[in-house]
């Protein structure tokens, strides 16, 4: 499961990056990952808008500024690559362990 998960999200880190790139060239302007929180904005909107209301309200706001609020501002790409890293870090710690037993 932890290399499908891998694979997945190594592939949409290096889709997020062409949509990226593609975006720059039509744009005319340099290229630069977008943060999650322009795609997700882009994506639906409302949802985001929704988010910290409700983080705010229901956990803390310290949850928000400090946790929730600087995440949004990560590259998204970045971020998928990190993950899918993660998890194919997993599938390879897993792979070992059986094969050592």
């Amino acid at each position: 499961m932890a290399r499908i998960l891998a694979v997945f999200f190594i592939v949409s880190a290096a889709v997020r990056a062409y949509f990226d790139w593609q975006l720059a060239n039509l744009n005319e302007t340099a290229f630069e990952f977008q943060p999650i929180g322009q795609v997700w904005f882009n994506f639906d909107r409302g949802s985001l808008l929704g988010l910290q209301p409700g983080i705010e309200r229901y956990l803390s706001p310290v949850i928000w500024e400090n946790a929730v609020g600087p995440m949004l501002l990560w590259p998204m790409a970045v971020a998928l690559f990190g993950i899918g890293a993660f998890f194919a870090a997993i599938a390879i710690w897993r792979a070992v362990r059986k094969a050592m037993a």
